[in-house]
């Protein structure tokens, strides 16, 4: 370390980036600062939490690391075994020059997962489906994301070849001239019709942390016009509930008992986070296996004003967990620029059990 003050070329700055702040300015100084750290040392507990909340670059060449640089490392990354199912063929949906449309199995994540890069949507179907083409005859390296579906949620996922197909999607995407069809299972029907709730807007902001991990929506629109800039609207339309059967012998596992299932035809007209299942639990009605939305059933964010809920609302927000199993969800179809996809038969079947 002495022998880098005699260092011109060198960045004080780089040099030093992993000596805590005032170092070296004195023994009173430093002593102070090593009571202030004793004070202020965090738990392994604290400090992993903090670690997990921040949001890192993923180095994915050979790169010189700076001295100070916090580093991730994942020696165990969660794996995702339904990536493989990508190899079947059936699942490619449609192709042409600019966009690939696949069948999205559930339990696997549409975009990386901060430990596993390669079992996602883009990794496997370029892997299992790959490679392809852009329209001027070069390899695509990786299909890139239009839009994101739940991992507990399987259906239709829409990638482009490249950047220029992923910004005509989110222009469709903005003039809401994207279609998209969802098939929902549920224990009580829904009613039919169009359903308008709000959703409390920092919550849905881009990279924001902390909150509950499910969505709460409210179902009493904004007083004023100004109010309403704080809330995103949520817009979906319920055009068919039918009740069906559910074969024991399903694909994943599910027992339906004795319980009458229905499933509902869904008209996504807005897509936010959660969209489906939140409204649909508000409504009284969440999606079988949802084990993050069973618990606020019925809840709504007007729930929050009534003192007689506020205990329900404790007990139910401790026993929400995200889904370790695929959820009664699916991405059934989607309609734009002139592409047409539809989702091969849901894991829960046809419905005639």
């Amino acid at each position: 370390v002495m022998d880098q003050y005699y260092e011109t070329s060198s960045s004080a700055s780089m040099k030093y980036a992993d000596l805590p702040s005032g170092w070296g300015s004195g023994s009173e100084n430093d002593e102070l600062l090593q009571l202030n750290n004793e004070e202020e040392k965090e738990t392994l507990d604290e400090y992993v939490e903090r670690q997990m909340s921040l949001r890192y670059r993923r180095i994915l060449t050979a790169s010189t690391i700076d001295p100070g640089t916090d580093i991730r490392v994942y020696p165990h990354p969660r794996r995702f075994p339904s990536c493989y199912e990508f190899a079947d063929p059936d699942r490619l949906l449609y192709e042409d020059t600019t966009f690939v449309v696949v069948d999205k199995p559930p339990m696997l994540p549409t975009q990386p997962e901060p430990s596993n890069y390669e079992e996602c949507c883009p990794g496997c179907v370029n892997l299992l489906m790959g490679p392809f083409v852009t329209i001027e005859g070069e390899d695509v390296a990786r299909p890139l994301l239009c839009h994101r579906v739940d991992s507990c949620v399987g259906g239709c996922v829409v990638m482009s070849k490249d950047g220029n197909g992923q910004k005509v999607f989110s222009d469709l995407q903005r003039q809401r001239k994207i279609k998209k069809l969802y098939l929902a299972v549920t224990k009580e029907p829904v009613p039919l019709g169009m359903h308008v709730h709000w959703m409390w807007g920092e919550l849905n902001a881009r990279g924001q942390s902390g909150g509950t991990p499910c969505q709460f929506v409210g179902h009493t629109p904004p007083a004023s016009r100004k109010k309403a800039k704080a809330w995103i609207r949520c817009v979906l339309e319920v055009v068919k509930c039918e009740p069906i059967a559910i074969s024991k012998s399903n694909d994943h596992n599910y027992d339906p008992g004795d319980k009458q299932h229905y499933q509902n035809t869904i008209r996504l007209v807005t897509g936010r986070k959660h969209q489906v299942r939140a409204q649909l639990a508000s409504l009284g009605s969440p999606i079988i296996r949802d084990t993050l939305y069973e618990p606020i059933s019925g809840m709504t964010l007007e729930s929050l004003e009534d003192e007689s809920m506020e205990e329900l609302m404790d007990d139910a927000l401790s026993r929400v967990r995200v889904p370790k199993e695929a959820i009664g969800l699916q991405a059934h179809a989607i309609l734009f620029a002139g592409v047409k996809a539809k989702a091969r038969t849901p894991w829960w079947g046809d419905g005639k059990g």
